[in-house]
């Protein structure tokens, strides 16, 4: 169920409806105040170019976490296959640590 939340960013008051807590809210909107902050912008007011500047910013932070996240899950694929792989080759007894050499 959707929360309706009233979150302030630059001076400005927006009330939104979010399936997030309150909490969750009043996060992204300190981070998002951060960093319209670093852009330039001040927790009363935010020019045009410190908000075009954060959102920049955290358009360019999603994406690398994005693009990480699934580096990450196709490393977790590549593993589970090859343990996959190996617990077969285990099962059917064709571990190299199992054949004798004669």
């Amino acid at each position: 169920m959707a929360n309706r939340v009233t979150i302030q960013i630059a001076g400005q008051h927006y009330t939104m409806l979010a399936d997030e807590s309150e909490e969750y809210m009043n996060e992204v909107a300190e981070l998002a105040q951060q960093t319209i902050a670093e852009c330039g912008g001040s927790a009363a007011f935010a020019s045009t170019r410190a908000l075009a500047l954060a959102a920049v910013n955290l358009a360019d932070e999603y994406i690398k976490a994005k693009t990480a996240a699934e580096a990450a899950e196709a490393k977790c694929r590549a593993l589970e296959a090859e343990n996959t792989a190996l617990r077969s080759q285990a099962q059917r007894g064709s571990h190299p640590g199992n054949q004798r050499h004669r």
